[in-house]
């Protein structure tokens, strides 16, 4: 009668497989790989940044529908007025209006600031703070996977690091984790009800996993 060890090498193939676990890194975000603009976006928004002009002495916010995505050079008799309230604003004079000490007959285009501070939005650490028991449980599975049905650690590693993306767009289309978005930033960008991060869904869809070795 001939015995085959089947438990041994199975033993050696699951400490093999959680060494290797062991020594993988999962890095979940947005991946150097991406543009730099979105890198900056992504940057901002995570941990807040105050903005100051270049090579002006003031920021030009659009503040009207027709002003969006705009500079005060793209406006042919633009002029800028300080209200009562001592805010700088750039306007023009509606048609056929002469009056123009009266505000009814300006369009407010732009406000002029010195600087802007955006407050933090933070997604990604806080995407993975609220969804951290979810991801402990996803990692205990994995682990069920490699011991009794044969997964790699590279396997388990890739499932987990998708999981943990899905779980933070999950927490970027809920509206309701951030400060809903203020009237000029809703005009502007009026999709996705009130939440501040997802207008085109570039942002969101930017989130990836690598796995690497330590």
């Amino acid at each position: 009668m001939t015995l085959n060890d089947r438990i041994t090498p199975e033993l050696a193939r699951i400490k093999r497989e959680l060494k290797t676990l062991d020594s993988l890194r999962i890095k979940v975000g947005i991946q150097g790989d991406e543009d730099s603009d979105l890198l900056m976006i992504a940057h901002v928004h995570e941990y807040g940044a105050t903005i100051t002009p270049k090579q002006s002495k003031n920021l030009a916010i659009p503040i009207h529908k027709d002003s969006y995505g705009k500079r005060p050079g793209d406006f042919s008799g633009l002029f800028f007025i300080t209200s009562s309230a001592g805010y700088l604003f750039g306007v023009t004079a509606k048609r056929n209006r002469k009056n123009l000490s009266n505000a009814n007959n300006l369009n407010f285009l732009f406000l002029l600031l010195p600087s802007v501070t955006i407050p933090e939005r933070s997604f990604i650490r806080a995407g993975y703070d609220h969804n951290v028991d979810r991801l402990a449980a996803v990692a205990r599975d994995q682990l069920h996977e490699i011991i009794f049905n044969g997964k790699t650690a590279q396997q388990a590693a890739e499932y987990i690091g998708g999981k943990a993306v899905d779980f933070i767009r999950e927490y970027i289309n809920t509206a309701s984790n951030f400060k809903p978005k203020g009237n000029i930033q809703r005009e502007a960008a009026p999709s996705w009800a009130d939440s501040p991060l997802v207008v085109t869904g570039r942002l969101r869809n930017s989130i990836t996993w690598k796995v690497e070795a330590k």
